[in-house]
């Protein structure tokens, strides 16, 4: 099992037994036949010159020992398609996601508090493209959580060559932030709250979390509308069935507000389009991306019918202040 020793610093703040518990049943996870496909034993050898994580691609630069690391390299990459969340670059492996994901953070980069020595928690991380980008920023401890073996092994490539000290990764989820009381300085939250049957549940959790006076940074898909509600689908929204409630902007921040957030502040409400989300080569044959999730005669409307997903952003902050 890998050690939670970075987590000891913290241990006022955590119940440890449940989070040994937890660590065990997750670490379990690859020892399941169905996991092999995901497991890197061995990461091809390379010199490490350079790495940046302050630019639009994350970027990772040197020299392989061999021209067999390299062609390995490329291989491991290809294995762990889709990638989603990016872009990277690895090398001579440009891994242009999915997700155009420095699109989102150029929208909240200029809102975030300063990330120097501050512990963070990245709610549903995904491969961790956005705890690189905090890495620029020199935090104590960024936390990223994502059950997801495909995501901690992209996590784990690249973090195999950047070697941030601070940056870290968990196979826990949402529903484990009762673990930690009082702890970070900073959640980010970031399109995960829809895909989960309690919204008002996960904002108490992360407030709890929080150190009093922290913040959060929520990110959500929504539909346009001036009244507060949320759209309820009846099977799938966009495709995707583990969609559940899929706020107006009002009804969003009013979340924020019945869970007694303050200094709410609304960073963006920006329509999503193509231009941020959309197949490359670094997607599986046949892989399905927004264009296909939208009414092709109307690409305000969903497949379904529903009103085409907006993206809202708040920041928030829990009442109370900081000490040290």
């Amino acid at each position: 099992m890998k050690s939670l020793a970075y987590l000891l610093p913290f241990k006022k703040q955590i119940d440890w037994t449940a989070l040994e518990s937890l660590k065990r049943e997750r670490e379990s996870w690859w020892e399941r036949e169905s996991s092999k496909r995901w497991k890197i034993d061995h990461y091809p050898d390379y010199e490490v010159t350079q790495v940046d994580l302050d630019s639009d691609w994350v970027s990772i630069e040197g020299a392989p020992k061999s021209p067999e690391d390299q062609s390995r390299l490329t291989s491991v990459a290809v294995r762990l398609i889709p990638w989603k969340k990016g872009p990277f670059k690895l090398f001579e492996n440009e891994i242009d996601s999915e997700w155009r994901s420095q699109l989102k953070w150029d929208r909240l980069k200029n809102h975030l508090p300063d990330l120097k020595d501050k512990v963070i928690l990245d709610i549903g991380c995904n491969n961790g493209y956005f705890l690189f980008r905090m890495g620029a920023q020199k935090p104590r401890l960024a936390l990223g959580i994502d059950p997801v073996l495909p995501m901690q092994a992209q996590f784990d490539l690249i973090q195999h060559y950047s070697k941030d000290p601070a940056l870290k990764f968990e196979l826990f989820g949402v529903e484990h932030l009762n673990i930690f009381k009082e702890m970070f300085d900073v959640i980010f939250y970031m399109g995960i709250i829809y895909h989960h049957r309690h919204p008002i549940q996960q904002l108490l959790d992360i407030r709890e979390a929080l150190k009093p006076g922290g913040v959060a940074l929520l990110e959500t898909i929504g539909i346009p509308g001036e009244e507060s509600y949320a759209l309820f689908p009846e099977d799938r929204y966009a495709r995707m069935g583990n969609v559940w409630f899929v706020p107006t902007l009002s009804c969003f921040i009013n979340w924020a507000k019945k869970t007694k957030f303050v200094d709410i502040e609304v960073i963006a409400d920006s329509e999503l389009n193509n231009d941020e989300q959309r197949k490359t080569n670094w997607c599986p044959e046949g892989y399905k991306s927004l264009d296909d999730s939208l009414n092709p005669n109307n690409p305000k409307l969903t497949i379904e019918g529903y009103p085409a997903p907006r993206r809202f952003l708040l920041k928030v902050r829990k009442k109370g202040t900081q000490n040290g």
